[in-house]
């Protein structure tokens, strides 16, 4: 009887009692779970879900909810959690297979390839001394440890300013941040390689070298590192490392069970709606902890006063009124897993005021990368204080979470082998991913319009000492018959907000969708040992511009020289 009462209790003081009707639903949709509990370990289960408001009450409840897989949210419990979720009515499964890879896991997981924290800030401080004239190393600030030790212990938030630092501001700017939880680890590294992708590839790769010239891409590739640190030793550390507003009892580093952990959730501690899903109130211990108020810890400090400065303030502060159509900047932050695209806001289930325009460069997000796409409240579950919301809320620039990661196999989960980054157990994380954050870029200086415009599916160029023959082929965004493409133009170097001069293009068929040119020598201003950016893009009838592709001019002693770019829409 005693253990009886303190399950009841436990059940009414975490208000896990599910709306009316869920009962009924546990009865009909899985078996009674087969396998006994274990009570000294840890849990990953499923809980079934039908409704906005069972989501709601369970992203209140003061769960490790870890992802979303349909019908089911993904949550790292306690035995005693899971006997309380049973008891108060809630369709209940333990997921067998990513329980058995938590109780498994491997502490050598860095061994494996994952770079821990002093390899990486090794990495950006390389990348700024070999590429000079490309890359500035920015100190955001201080982690917490770095700041209550005086500087004798911690990290320094290190990111990268990538552009070409010899073309003039001020440049729209794509900012990507990743680890803000630190048991993500795969985002460092999807970070990373795509400061090495764009490094690489300036000079080489039209866009690239066009994208660092015309704007500015900042990646921050671990905003934890003092969590991280706990993380690389194998345990499941979310939070960051701050202990002083912890009670007896919690955890650090989290041996057993891994949800009671020091710490605050930096992506609930967001100065926007913060503590409105999960407040103050909830157990210092939690692993969704929000602080003792906003924006309470030094790494949220310095990642909301860093992006302040990049962005201009384009939002009315009721949240309410829309960002301006011309607003320009995207932030991206990578988490894990489930394999989404997310947007605001979080907090609610209301529409933001943006949500065509987030909406459409989400699925075009999702259409290269193959997630589900949807906004965060209803896609995946509630949550408050995150980077998101803030960055959209205050700042009006669209604000995106990439989940990264299926919710089940080998690959699922937050400390997924190695070799799901480049397709080994079916994760292919890197290049799933690699032409969203391309796509990014490319749409940076107008993500609320370019996305609704035409897009170039390719370029071909065939040249001869006298003259380029130049056919472009491009995909409407949209199916309506109504709205086609009524102009295609090009520019040679030169950007139309910077001056250039539009070369037009004349329709090549009936569809109207390719268009053609002849470009002679003459217009090509350069000598014959320069190369040149040839800039494409297409408008339609509804008076919308698609983005710029870039492509090289071929030289005059060039063979004939297609160049193809391939684009898969989500219409």
């Amino acid at each position: 009887m005693k253990w009886l009462l303190v399950l009841i209790m436990l059940v009414l003081a975490t208000g896990l009692l599910p709306q009316e009707g869920a009962a009924g639903y546990a009865a009909t949709m899985w078996p009674a779970e087969a396998n006994p509990i274990n009570p000294d370990a840890l849990l990953v289960i499923r809980i079934g879900v039908t409704t906005l408001a069972e989501v709601r009450q369970l992203s209140t409840a003061d769960l490790d909810l870890l992802s979303r897989d349909g019908n089911e949210l993904i949550a790292l419990v306690t035995p005693a959690q899971h006997a309380a979720l049973q008891a108060a009515g809630w369709s209940v499964r333990i997921d067998q297979e990513q329980t058995r890879q938590l109780q498994a896991l491997n502490l050598q997981t860095f061994q494996g390839g994952y770079h821990t924290v002093e390899e990486v800030e090794q990495f950006l401080r390389t990348m700024a001394a070999r590429y000079p004239d490309l890359v500035t190393l920015v100190d955001i600030g201080d982690s917490w440890q770095k700041v209550a030790s005086l500087g004798l212990g911690g990290y320094d938030l290190l990111g990268l300013r990538l552009t070409n630092k010899t073309t003039p501001g001020p440049k729209p700017v794509f900012f990507l941040m990743a680890t803000i939880h630190a048991r993500e680890i795969a985002t460092t590294e999807i970070a990373m390689r795509f400061i090495e992708h764009l490094l690489t590839g300036y000079a080489i790769d039209p866009n690239v070298t066009w994208w660092l010239n015309e704007y500015e891409i900042v990646v921050l590739p671990m905003v934890n590192p003092d969590g991280h640190k706990i993380a690389e030793q194998g345990f499941y550390q979310r939070k960051n490392a701050n202990p002083s507003n912890g009670v007896d009892g919690c955890q650090s580093p989290p041996i057993s069970p891994f949800s009671n952990q020091s710490g605050v959730d930096l992506n609930r501690n967001f100065a926007l709606a913060w503590g409105t899903v999960v407040g103050p109130e909830t157990s210092p211990c939690s692993a969704v902890y929000p602080g003792p108020s906003a924006a309470s810890e030094s790494e949220t400090q310095a990642v909301q006063q860093f992006v302040r400065s990049l962005y201009p303030a384009g939002r009315s502060p009721t949240l309410v009124s829309p960002a301006a159509d011309d607003t320009t900047g995207i932030l991206i932050t990578l988490h894990s897993y489930a394999n989404m695209v997310l947007w605001p806001w979080g907090y609610s289930a209301n529409a933001p005021p943006n949500s065509a325009g987030l909406r459409r460069l989400g699925e075009q997000f999702a259409s290269f990368n193959g997630y589900a796409a949807g906004q965060s409240s209803r896609s995946l579950y509630y949550s408050s204080g995150t980077t998101d919301d803030w960055s959209y809320g205050e700042l009006g620039i669209p604000s995106y979470t990439f989940e990264i990661g299926p919710s089940g196999g080998l690959c699922g989960g937050f400390m997924p082998p190695y070799s799901c980054l480049d397709g080994g157990n079916g994760g292919d994380f890197w290049a799933k991913n690699l032409p969203a954050l391309r796509y990014a870029a490319q749409v940076v200086r107008a993500p609320y319009q370019q996305p609704f415009g035409p897009h170039i599916r390719s370029v071909e160029l065939v040249s001869d000492t006298a003259s380029i023959d130049l056919q472009v082929e491009l995909i409407p965004a949209t199916d309506d018959p109504s709205v086609t493409i009524d102009q295609v133009e090009v520019y040679l170097d030169a950007s139309p907000w910077h001056g250039g001069t539009p070369i037009a293009l004349e329709v090549d068929n009936q569809g109207g969708n390719t268009w053609q040119t002849v470009l002679t020598r003459s217009q090509v201003s350069t000598g014959d040992d320069e190369r040149q950016l040839l800039l494409a893009r297409g408008r339609d009838t509804t008076g919308t511009w698609g983005p710029i592709t870039a492509t090289w001019l071929p030289l005059p002693a060039s063979l004939p020289q297609p160049v193809w770019l391939p684009m898969v829409l989500r219409r």
